[in-house]
């Protein structure tokens, strides 16, 4: 952390602050349902009727009042999803599937960020064509204007989130303490893709194909890397078969 903080000029006194923010975090869970609700009190709303909600009234926040929409279950957008992503070691998969499952039935994806969070934790239990199908909602949005309002201008960030969903979705990407962990799956439309990673001073390239995945080596010194769990020192290049994608863990 020294040189880190020495370059951005953090102080001992931010950390602490930090380090008391963190601790007063608090996460709701419900053991019955085995999820994380958003709130003390988000359990006890009513799920909104989306049975009765005609589909030229989404999204939904240009047609109902916000009072109309916060005394409801219904979210615009990955949060607790978006939540177990950047904190997925913090939660048991268990937790992490359920509340996948239980937010997919009441968010609309109004939001044009939501969709590549959900083609991720999609990827990460498993459900392929479940991912593909969200992968497609983030890398059309424009192409085929489909929240309707491609003409005030493109969804820049949502480009973001297209290429997340390949690196941290299909490709497993997770960077830990240990060092990077991939878990590659290839999407069965697909015949390949690939990417490139920087980790210090070193360069990698990810290359996925139909029956294996092969990292290398760019530039820069060696690197730990994890493959589907098992540790490897990457020092020119490394190929190692694509594991099973498309079963829940």
């Amino acid at each position: 952390l020294a040189p880190v903080a020495a370059k951005i000029g953090l102080k001992e006194e931010e950390i602490r602050e930090f380090q008391q923010a963190a601790d007063r975090m608090y996460l709701p869970y419900d053991e019955a349902l085995d999820i994380n609700p958003q709130d003390d009190s988000f359990l006890t709303k009513a799920k909104w009727d989306f049975a009765g909600t005609p589909r030229e009234n989404y999204p939904l926040l240009l047609h109902y009042h916000p009072l109309a929409l916060y005394r409801r279950q219904v979210c615009k957008q990955a949060d607790t999803v978006l939540a177990h992503f950047v904190l997925e070691d913090e939660q048991k998969l268990s937790t992490i599937r359920n509340s996948f499952r239980y937010y997919e039935r009441i968010t609309t994806h109004d939001s044009s960020l939501s969709s590549c969070i959900f083609c991720i934790m999609a990827s990460r239990l498993g459900m392929a064509e479940k991912a593909y199908e969200y992968f497609g909602d983030s890398a059309e949005m424009d192409l085929k204007d489909l929240h309707g309002n491609t003409r005030d201008g493109i969804h820049t960030a949502n480009m973001g989130g297209v290429y997340m969903a390949i690196v941290y979705g299909f490709g497993g990407l997770r960077i830990k303490e240990d060092g990077l962990h991939l878990a590659p799956a290839l999407p069965r439309p697909w015949e390949g893709y690939a990417f490139k990673l920087r980790k210090e001073d070193s360069l990698l390239q990810v290359s996925v194909r139909r029956e294996k995945a092969e990292l290398t080596l760019l530039s820069g010194t060696a690197k730990p890397v994890f493959l589907y769990g098992r540790k490897y020192v990457l020092k020119d290049r490394l190929s190692v078969p694509l594991e099973k994608w498309g079963a829940e863990p």
